[in-house]
């Protein structure tokens, strides 16, 4: 009973037209989470796939897995995955698989992307999504969109990411799957030092706003703060290079009412 209160109580921090959609908003993994969730922009890889266009970066491989308990509550189960191959010099692809649920309720998400590099300074990318609800009482639901990205260098250190998902605001089980934009800037301030800026929005719910900052003081270590509004949460992290291109990554976010929701992710990268 304690569980479904608290749940019941996270719900309600979701925005108003929850009612009205099917989806909650995932949990980002634990380098995004530090960053306020402000990803759409960063140029590296080191946040994951927060870009569809980020598999025809640069590096050739990767994998992230990474869970997160939100608010604390040990009911709730959320699990990530995200996978890429660069295929060749100019494209590849990803693989993310995000699972988030409670006993009663769960909903899993099956995203393929592919990004294709069309410049130095201008990458492309897009996406196809399976989305899956199961509740209890009720069955369960399986919907199919899509997502489309952008990531260009216009400026020396200077990106501008943005992504689109479910444009065209698809229906699953007679309820709306939220249709969401993503605007953003990275600026790598230094060779150690990079500030990222972002703006979510759909058409039900309020902008959130978000920001990051990420140091990195010596290669095998680096240091995450970020905040993100509606309403106002502070976020931070830190993570570590081990050898054979794996690294360790932790997070935490705060929210004023319902508490800390800790996150950690291991990532392989080539």
């Amino acid at each position: 009973m304690l569980m479904r209160f608290c749940l019941c109580l996270a719900l309600l921090w979701l925005p108003h037209a929850v009612s009205s959609q099917v989806f909650m908003r995932p949990v980002d993994n634990a380098a995004a989470l530090a960053l306020g969730g402000a990803t759409v922009a960063n140029p590296g890889l080191t946040t994951g796939l927060g870009n569809d266009a980020l598999p025809a970066l640069g590096e050739k491989s990767g994998v992230f897995l990474g869970s997160a308990l939100p608010f604390g509550i040990s009911g709730w189960q959320t699990a990530q995955f995200q996978g890429f191959m660069r295929v060749s010099a100019n494209d590849g692809f990803g693989l993310e698989i995000l699972h988030s649920g409670i006993e009663e309720y769960r909903e899993q998400r099956f995203r393929l992307q592919y990004g294709r590099r069309l410049g130095d300074k201008l990458l492309l990318g897009g996406s196809a999504d399976a989305l899956r609800v199961s509740a209890a009482e009720y069955g369960n639901a399986t919907a199919l969109s899509f997502g489309l990205s952008i990531l260009a260098n216009p400026l020396p250190d200077v990106w501008i990411g943005a992504r689109v998902q479910n444009p065209l605001q698809l229906e699953m089980a007679g309820e709306t799957i939220p249709a969401v934009l993503r605007i953003g800037a990275a600026w790598k301030a230094s060779g150690v030092l990079t500030l990222l800026t972002e703006t979510e929005k759909d058409l039900d719910r309020r902008v959130q706003v978000k920001g990051g900052i990420e140091y990195q003081p010596v290669s095998l270590l680096v240091f995450r703060a970020g905040i993100r509004t509606e309403p106002a949460r502070m976020s931070f992290g830190a993570g570590g290079r081990l050898k054979n291109g794996l690294a360790l990554d932790f997070g935490a976010e705060w929210h004023p009412v319902l508490g800390i929701t800790p996150a950690a992710m291991l990532v392989w990268r080539k």
